[in-house]
């Protein structure tokens, strides 16, 4: 590890945990989010091709954190949102000044995420739970909302489970594969070069579905003149 890898050092301090320490930390990262989950999934491969864990029980104790979060906070929408009127009281929930509004916000991202998200649930309830599991900020709202609606719990589990394996494995592999491609164990580099890559996708897809947006809205204005123009026309040679 490198001294000016803050990530790389915050490993070295965790690692006398052995697998506890992965699990404490993937468990945290799913109540909260301080940092992108792809950055300290990627710092755990690094840590791993390093030596200080195994990958495989690495990726192990890292869903089992993951799924204790995941369902404590699935756990913690059925406690504060109710079966039958969950929508409104996580709505008022999601607009309130104090403590647990603003970590909702943050966690939501926004009020209006959690609301496409109930209604995406309702229309897809049994592909969503793992489409989720992919999605930054989506993976950690996700539980949340399902426990403000009525699911096939086995199904749910099974669901969420595979999304996160997926997620967790994923950049845990990139991580490890990148020290063994690279020779460098700077975990804060690799964190922060993930992160260039996932805003830049990210972004890229934004400013496309915009492009779209735009040029289609360019057709309509085109069409709309073309036919103002020739309309005058038509009706002098129909006169």
């Amino acid at each position: 590890m490198i001294g000016s890898d803050p990530l790389g050092e915050a490993m070295l301090i965790i690692a006398p945990l052995g697998l506890a320490g992965i699990f404490v930390v993937t468990l945290v990262e799913r109540m909260v989010p301080l940092l992108p989950s792809q950055g300290i999934f990627a710092a755990i491969g690094v840590a791993a091709a390093d030596g200080l864990w195994c990958l495989p029980t690495a990726i192990a104790a890292s869903i089992v954190g993951g799924g204790t979060g995941a369902f404590a906070a699935y756990s913690f929408g059925v406690s504060i949102a109710g079966r039958k009127t969950g929508g409104g009281r996580m709505q008022r929930l999601l607009h309130r000044r104090d403590r647990l509004g603003r970590y909702l916000r943050k966690t939501a991202g926004a009020a209006p995420r959690f609301l496409s998200l109930r209604s995406f649930f309702r229309e897809r309830g049994s592909s969503l739970p793992f489409i989720a599991q992919l999605l930054p900020g989506a993976r950690l709202l996700a539980p949340m909302v399902a426990g403000t609606m009525l699911h096939d719990r086995r199904r749910l589990t099974i669901s969420v489970l595979a999304g996160l394996s997926v997620w967790n494995m994923t950049f845990m592999s990139l991580g490890y594969v990148m020290v063994r491609l690279t020779g460098s164990s700077n975990a804060t580099l690799i964190t922060f070069g993930f992160g260039f890559l996932v805003g830049a996708v990210l972004l890229s897809r934004s400013l496309a579905a915009r492009s779209r947006d735009l040029l289609r809205f360019v057709a309509s204005h085109h069409r709309l003149l073309s036919r103002q123009h020739f309309a005058p026309a038509n009706w002098s040679f129909k006169r």
